[in-house]
């Protein structure tokens, strides 16, 4: 339908990267698919964890990459940018705390084949089943997601923060993320790099290069909102320079 699709991973001590695997592994119409994963210099059996599931899952194409730059926007880029050597046309982007659904890859292939004028995708977000998850986060996901859209558009007086894509659902053209400068090497203690990438491709390409589709689910984990607070996470999105001082940041790279 379009051209070859890669999906980066970039992980810190996540125990459940398996489970994030597993989900790639059982996608439809998987294809040539080709998963890299990025270790961001985990402290914990994590490099282990992936060894064993590639061992045992051969028909799994996997790459693991190592980026001891502290940073999920330093490991991205540098799994975006090793998959765009290698040659894919189209890079996603889900976490190690995320499961992308059984139809999450034939949906991106469909929809930049559908749009040829959108260059980056995002979709809907719902709430992992882990042991973080209470009753009530399967609304409380998708609406938090959507009332920070908002909040930050009017931080910022700029529209194209409604279409920000978060980053454990994301796929881009090869093309748009080279022209677009990529995302930002930065750290979640000082930035959101999801935020501010899908704003700088909408400056730059256009606001119909941005689609958020509803049909591409990911359910991710609760554990930030678990650890922070609702409040305190809207804090954390709209105030940066107040991480690591009254909001104590996860050391999730």
């Amino acid at each position: 339908m379009t051209g070859r699709l890669a999906v980066v991973v970039p992980v810190f001590n996540e125990p459940g990267v398996v489970r994030t695997l597993e989900a790639l592994r059982v996608q439809r119409d998987r294809g040539d698919l080709h998963v890299y994963v990025v270790d961001n210099a985990s402290t914990d059996d994590t490099a282990q964890r992936i060894q064993d599931y590639a061992a045992a899952h051969p028909e799994v194409t996997l790459t693991v990459v190592t980026e001891p730059q502290k940073g999920t926007g330093a490991a991205s880029d540098t799994g975006f940018r090793r998959a765009i050597d290698d040659g894919f046309e189209l890079v996603a982007r889900t976490d190690g705390d995320s499961e992308p659904a059984e139809d999450w890859v034939r949906r991106i292939r469909i929809l930049f084949a559908l749009h040829p004028r959108v260059q980056l995708l995002g979709g809907t977000s719902t709430a992992l089943r882990d042991g973080h998850y209470r009753r009530g986060d399967d609304l409380l996901m998708p609406g938090a997601l959507w009332l920070l859209r908002i909040m930050i558009a009017l931080k910022h007086l700029d529209v194209a923060y409604l279409r920000f894509v978060a980053g454990h659902n994301m796929a881009v053209r090869a093309s748009a993320y080279v022209a677009s400068g990529g995302i930002e090497r930065t750290s979640i203690d000082t930035r959101d790099e999801d935020i501010e990438f899908s704003a700088r491709v909408c400056h730059r390409l256009g606001w119909a290069a941005v689609r958020i589709d509803p049909t591409l689910k990911v359910a991710t984990s609760m554990r930030r909102v678990r650890r922070y607070g609702l409040g305190m996470m809207g804090i954390h999105h709209l105030v940066p320079a107040l991480r690591g001082k009254i909001i104590r940041t996860i050391d999730i790279r």
